[in-house]
């Protein structure tokens, strides 16, 4: 195990031991939201995330092999096909972990379709939500858009 792997391991032992205590998730600081607008003829589904101050969640990609597992996502339920476009997160430089990117404050994660989607749309979004201390349990948020 790498020096950055073993660090990162420990990091997340201790904070997730204490959290889990708390039962604090990362939708507790992590609001998000979906919406579907018009781009041209194209369709463009909206998911926003809204970060507190103080927190971050890991970008997708996050830059750094070891945070792949905590990395945000969407992803389209039942068949709905398109190009999820993330946004580039801001740069941390880190020199136990190693570098990486996140998101803060505010971000939207795009869903281009190449038909517009008929019926309602799901979409599950999954992030972890952490600041200088420690990391909150895992989230999963199943959002619709009509």
């Amino acid at each position: 195990m790498t020096r950055r792997a073993f660090a990162l391991l420990v990091m997340t032992v201790s904070a997730v031991g204490t959290l889990l205590a708390q039962g604090k998730g990362s939708e507790s600081v992590v609001k998000a939201a979906v919406s579907i607008k018009k781009d041209g003829n194209a369709s463009v589904l909206v998911v926003s995330l809204a970060v507190e101050k103080g927190w971050h969640i890991y970008a997708n990609p996050p830059g750094n092999d070891d945070l792949k597992p905590v990395a945000t996502s969407v992803v389209l339920q039942g068949g709905a096909k398109g190009e999820v476009v993330y946004p580039a997160g801001k740069q941390v430089v880190d020199p136990v972990v190693g570098n990486y990117r996140v998101y803060e404050n505010s971000e939207e994660i795009k869903v281009k379709f190449a038909e517009a989607p008929k019926g309602p749309l799901k979409v599950l979004v999954s992030f972890q939500a952490c600041n200088e201390k420690s990391c909150l349990q895992p989230a999963k948020v199943m959002l619709e858009a009509k």
